[in-house]
């Protein structure tokens, strides 16, 4: 994964922390961390192939109904885990860990 992925993946680590912080404890009830993890990875894929910083409204939405997630599922999921700094850190680890197979040409086992 490119420096700017990792920037934006520590960024958006960072945001669910504060945002875990300022919204308090939220329902348990998310989607599942592979649900997640596959959702996010989709939506790196769907920016890196638009060749641009910000994935385009239209990819984004076919994206999430691709994978049958709307956007405050993954805004709840954050909420949930943000604070759990262990967990989402293995998130994170696997994302890159696609992100980088993805790129290699390796096939990522999903």
């Amino acid at each position: 994964m490119r420096a700017a992925g990792r920037v934006g993946a520590a960024a958006l680590v960072a945001a669910a922390v504060l945002g875990a912080e300022a919204c308090g404890e939220s329902s348990p009830e998310t989607m599942s961390r592979e649900a997640f993890i596959e959702t996010y990875v989709a939506l790196r894929v769907a920016e890196l192939e638009r060749a641009g910083p910000v994935i385009a409204e239209e990819a984004r939405d076919s994206v999430l109904a691709a994978h049958a997630v709307a956007e405050a599922d993954l805004d709840a999921f954050v909420d949930a885990h943000g604070r759990d700094v262990v967990f989402m850190q293995s998130v994170w680890t696997e994302v890159d860990s696609l992100m980088r197979a993805r790129s290699s040409g390796a096939d990522p086992g999903r």
